[in-house]
């Protein structure tokens, strides 16, 4: 391989990299909010209604 096709391939794995963690954060949050939406909603019907 020459010097210009590895260059290439280089960046385009450090783009595939950077990538990653950002769909991870995303997903991560958007999970996280979940759980908290519901435990906010579990905790707003008080004692009685514990079990949705």
């Amino acid at each position: 391989m020459s010097a210009k096709s590895d260059h290439k391939e280089a960046v385009r794995l450090s783009r595939a990299y950077r990538r990653v963690p950002i769909a991870i954060l995303i997903l991560g949050s958007l999970l996280l909010s979940g759980v908290a939406s519901t435990a906010s909603a579990m905790l707003s019907f008080g004692p009685i209604h514990l079990i949705p």
